[in-house]
């Protein structure tokens, strides 16, 4: 689903990115690490289509991440999410759902789930650090993106929301999505993750498993296959 070939990004003199190579398929979660610096937000803008690449080449489902093909299987929750700050938290998933065509019922079950219903009529310029990453998980979401990309989305959660993003986290590997989480709460994720890539000033200092039971050969994926994320229904067909 996501192919990365020979990236470098440079801004400027400096180069942030160097010749990256990683593949992550449709049913894998990748954990993203290393020391502050050292590349890992970058990568996930590139992927999502927000930073171009200096040389290389990036897909997110056989597509560059720039066009519009790839945009629509993704979902990026930034650290700081940008929300629209004299807008209500319900106006605000309403905007965006309307955007994707999505009922606006499913944005507000995000906040529900996160415990932060109770906030959709306060301006988001009124909202605490942790409601706001709520209110961005949310948004960004909504439209049940194949490719999920978070970066530090633990940062700034209460204890019950970041176990509850734990468990999501799961469920979206689980439904056959794509999931890359960029964390230094690598406790939370490490049981989660098929792969462990650590970022070193821009390189890749090691790419291999996460040291559980769940890890399988990405090489025998097919990483462009574009799955389609079963629904709870059709989950609970299945178990029938």
């Amino acid at each position: 689903m996501i192919r990365i070939e020979n990236l470098t990004v440079r801004f400027g003199a400096d180069t942030v990115l160097d010749r990256l190579a990683l593949e992550v398929a449709a049913g894998r979660l990748a954990l993203l690490s290393g020391a502050n610096g050292a590349g890992k937000s970058t990568l996930l803008r590139v992927v999502a289509g927000l930073t171009p690449p200096s040389d290389g080449r990036v897909t997110v489902g056989g597509h560059d991440p720039q066009d519009r093909a790839a945009r629509a299987l993704l979902g990026f929750v930034q650290d700081q999410p940008p929300l629209y700050e004299y807008l209500t938290v319900r106006e605000h998933l309403a905007l965006v759902a309307r955007l994707w065509r999505t009922p606006v019922r499913e944005s507000l079950d995000g906040l529900d789930r996160f415990g932060a219903a109770r906030w959709s009529e306060t301006l988001v310029r009124d909202l605490s650090l942790g409601t706001r990453k709520k209110v961005g998980l949310a948004a960004a979401t909504l439209h049940r993106p194949h490719v999920v990309l978070l970066d530090e989305p633990f940062n700034a959660l209460d204890p019950e929301a970041a176990d509850e993003l734990a468990l999501l986290l799961g469920e979206w590997r689980d439904e056959g999505r794509t999931v890359v989480v960029c964390s230094h709460e690598r406790a939370r994720v490490a049981g989660l993750a098929d792969r462990h890539v650590v970022l070193d000033a821009g390189r890749i200092r090691d790419a291999g498993s996460a040291g559980t039971d769940r890890v399988r050969d990405d090489k025998t994926a097919d990483t462009d296959r574009v799955p389609s994320p079963r629904t709870e229904h059709e989950q609970e067909a299945q178990g029938r």
